[in-house]
């Protein structure tokens, strides 16, 4: 969660607090050394300067978070700067379409021809991230696809979102003052989301099921008579189908309309998502043939029935993996193998930069006009590199040149911007925010501008935007730093 929002503090259930980069890189130094000290003991020796990692992240994630995470692995040990070519982002829905056709019966294989249309439906704990590809292969040769429509999906539509559901239930059942017990035991609330993980998993939503919570970890601040009063006031207020019973001295028992209750809100969510993509897919001219679920949340009987029910039909089929929870592991494996097994995406955003073009009158507005040592010059113009919605190939790189506006210029600071409009014209219209800014050093004072040229090459069909600059004799510039903007 404080990841997702780039909160600069993590904090755990119980209240401390510890930098959350700190959190993230400690973790990989440790999964890292695990996988070496595996890796010696099956291989002998190992060159870690051979080793190529893999990073999973979510779909949905900005280059704000994809930059965070690889200064996280420089932190940890893992590589020496954020561009190190030793590390990859998988982006986790990738991974897993990846997974689920290698990995596939080898009925259901068959029927994945070349031109087949597949959605992965990657269910976790926090996001629901959805690609669509179409298949550039046929079920013999190696995985080869090309995204057909740009990834989507939700930031908190994972299944740690149910317990957010049960959790705002409990606090209106206990009330303020043993909610706020409740959430200060940390032991007593990790105790009781626990069995509710359990019983999550299990349900299927049929109208009998009943779900048993045990409410004994809240100890001598919750009797059975305050227990039996709470489910007695819960009752008078709510709806009959959401009517509790109280069983034995400590537990409730949840009817199955309420217990579905803090499902629905994210079904109809994902629900809504998976039409909106079948209808631009068939806007395409294309039909998705397969969806396949993955990530734990995917095991949930309950979400698997509501898709089946939903999208299942004669030209659709809904598959589940027999292990959903490591598929995205795996497929960032193989992805690790063949990066280029995704041959290109879709532009989620218009991209481009801040710059000054020669002023022309009949295009543009006098109040953008600038003099700069005797020429007119027009400011603020938004120069594209890709536009959204465009297709993108993995390794197809965009350059264009620039040169300073002033002789005595030693550092050129080019500002990124994006949009997600497909056509602007300037950086300062409402829907253009800035992205980060790429700043490089042009040389000495006394340099003529000609010889201060540089040559800007993006590459935006990756995992995440690559940026380099070349200076008029096409050396690559080494002191150049791309940083994204913290409020993207």
């Amino acid at each position: 969660m404080q990841l997702l929002h780039m909160s600069p503090i993590a904090r755990s259930v119980d209240g401390r607090e510890m930098p959350l980069m700190s959190l993230v890189a400690e973790t990989l130094r440790y999964i890292a050394s695990k996988a070496l000290e595996k890796l010696r003991e099956q291989i002998g020796k190992v060159v870690p300067a051979k080793i190529r990692w893999v990073l999973t992240v979510p779909a949905l994630w900005s280059e704000e978070h994809k930059l965070f995470m690889r200064k996280a692995a420089v932190s940890a040990g893992i590589i020496d700067n954020p561009s190190s070519s030793n590390l990859l982002l998988c982006l986790e829905p990738e991974g897993a379409s990846i997974q689920c056709r290698e990995d596939a019966e080898t009925s259901v294989r068959s029927q994945m021809e070349k031109g087949s249309v597949v959605m992965v439906l990657d269910c976790g704990g926090g996001t629901v991230d959805i690609t669509v590809h179409k298949l550039q292969c046929e079920p013999s040769e190696r995985f080869l696809c090309q995204e057909l429509l740009p990834s989507s999906g939700g930031c908190e539509w994972g299944s740690k979102y149910v317990d957010r559901y049960f959790e705002e239930f409990l606090h209106d059942f206990l009330g303020e003052s043993l909610f706020e017990i409740y959430k200060e035991n940390a032991l007593a609330r990790l105790d009781i989301l626990r069995d509710f993980e359990i019983i999550k998993r299990k349900f299927k939503g049929g109208k009998d099921e009943k779900a048993m919570i045990k409410l004994s970890y809240l100890g001598e601040h919750l009797t059975t008579s305050k227990l039996s009063q709470l489910v007695e006031a819960h009752n008078s207020a709510a709806p009959p189908e959401y009517a509790l019973k109280l069983k034995g001295s400590s537990n409730i028992e949840l009817p199955s309309s309420l217990m579905a209750s803090f499902f629905v809100p994210l079904f109809e969510n994902i629900k809504t998502k998976v039409e909106q993509l079948v209808q631009q897919a068939e806007a395409k001219g294309e039909r998705i043939r397969f969806i396949f679920m993955v990530g734990g949340f995917s095991e949930s009987p309950f979400l698997k029935s509501e898709i089946i029910r939903k999208f299942e039909n004669a030209s659709v089929q809904i598959l589940v993996p027999r292990r959903p929870q490591i598929s995205v592991i795996r497929g960032a494996c193989l992805y690790g193998l063949n990066p280029r097994s995704i041959s290109s995406r879709i532009a989620k955003k218009t991209y481009g930069i801040n710059t000054l073009t020669t002023f022309d009158p009949e295009r543009h507005p006098v109040d953008k006009k600038v003099v700069i040592e005797g020429e007119d010059f027009c400011e603020d113009v938004f120069d594209a590199f890709v536009r959204k919605g465009d297709s993108i190939g993995a390794e197809e790189v965009h350059t264009k040149t620039y040169c300073p506006v002033r002789s005595r210029q030693t550092v050129m600071r080019i500002i990124f911007y994006a949009t997600d409009k497909r056509d602007v014209d300037f950086v300062d219209e409402p829907s253009v925010y800035q992205l980060g800014e790429l700043c490089i050093d042009i040389g000495k004072p006394g340099q003529q501008v000609e010889d201060k040229t540089v040559k800007v090459t993006l590459l935006f069909g990756s995992t995440h935007i690559y940026a380099s600059a070349t200076n008029k004799d096409g050396s690559e510039i080494k002191n150049c730093d791309f940083k994204f903007d913290v409020s993207s």
